[in-house]
């Protein structure tokens, strides 16, 4: 009970053990990685159309991630509504700005990162 078969211990195990071929759709994994782009340029008003584009990439990719991962073989099922999530925040962000709303909360932070960053280079020594 609980012993290694053969010689070969623990890579026999292995070497005997099915294979599923369980692989993660890629397309579920860019519709999330567009609606963080998405979202993490909503808030800003210089770049309200990246975050547009990256939020109309997400929602085609969640479509084409949705078709993926409705295969018992690939993974990645919590990504596509993540993906979805993100995307539709993001674009109601900007519909909202678009609106007459105020949502670009991060304008007022552009100065302290422009700071942050100058400092930073300066640390570095960047040509």
């Amino acid at each position: 009970m609980g012993a290694a078969p053969g010689e070969d211990g623990l890579n026999g195990l292995f070497d005997a053990s099915p294979d599923r071929g369980v692989r993660t759709s890629a397309a579920a994994e860019l519709a999330f990685l567009a609606g963080l782009v998405a979202i993490f340029t909503a808030p800003f008003t210089a770049v309200r159309a990246v975050s547009v584009i990256a939020g109309v990439v997400a929602l085609v990719f969640v479509l084409f991630g949705m078709a993926a991962t409705s295969r018992a073989n690939v993974a990645g099922r919590a990504l596509v509504p993540a993906g979805l999530f993100l995307a539709l925040a993001s674009l109601v962000m900007v519909g909202m700005g678009y609106a007459g709303y105020d949502t670009a909360f991060g304008d007022g932070v552009v100065p302290t990162l422009a700071e942050w960053l100058d400092t930073l280079d300066s640390w570095l020594r960047l040509p």
